[in-house]
């Protein structure tokens, strides 16, 4: 007697978030779609934390899809110029399996130059949840807004690099004559990347007594 057993394995795919991409002109505004491919009638809750990299243009409004129907969405704008999205249903209802956009945003340029600006999620602030607040798990794509405008001017050199030695430290000083927004500096020893700097001065700790080291 010969004895056949079967096993068979369910894969569940994961819900998948996409940003669209799109172009605009400099100082115009355009809308990006977030679309939600979920394969389960299980999300019941939403929170997205946004932000667009370089910050040239800020979030000004969100609109749900028909998706979202019967969900409360509001949305907030954040000092960084990041955006937090959060959604839930005011009924216990869910988003239907399905694929497609869930929420439309609009983004408006505020930069008169030509750029690619990357719109992402921050992903420990973003979620997906079941009725009963249980984190779901999701993969996603970010998307890019292209911005046709002036080419921006080159930036400019720093200038007078100064350090001064201290026990186990150095500081650094240097002039910016730069006409344009600088958003930070990178400093560099024998070459490698050691910090950054948001303004015109960075100090070094933890080095050797009587040691030389050249910074860029």
């Amino acid at each position: 007697t010969i004895v056949t057993s079967f096993i068979f394995f369910s894969l569940i795919l994961p819900n998948n978030l996409e940003f669209t991409n799109i172009q605009i002109q400099a100082n115009d505004s355009g809308v990006i779609d977030l679309s939600l491919d979920n394969p389960q009638d299980e999300i019941a809750g939403i929170q997205f934390q946004i932000v667009d990299y370089p910050n040239h243009g800020l979030f000004t409004a969100v609109e749900p899809s028909d998706r979202l129907d019967g969900f409360m969405v509001e949305f907030y704008e954040q000092a960084d110029g990041s955006v937090i999205i959060v959604g839930f249903s005011l009924t216990g209802g869910v988003i239907s399996a399905g694929s497609g956009s869930i929420l439309s945003l609009t983004y408006q340029s505020t930069n008169p130059y030509s750029s690619e600006i990357e719109i992402s999620l921050i992903e420990e602030a973003s979620f997906l949840g079941d009725a009963l607040g249980n984190a779901l798990a999701y993969t996603y794509s970010p998307g890019t807004v292209t911005v046709i405008g002036e080419e921006p001017p080159e930036i400019q050199a720093v200038e007078n690099l100064t350090a001064t030695g201290g026990y186990g430290s150095v500081s650094l000083f240097w002039d910016d004559f730069n006409t344009i927004d600088i958003t930070g500096y990178h400093v560099f020893r024998e070459g490698n990347l050691i910090g950054t700097s948001n303004n015109t001065t960075y100090t070094e700790t933890g080095l050797q007594q009587g040691t030389q080291y050249c910074y860029t």
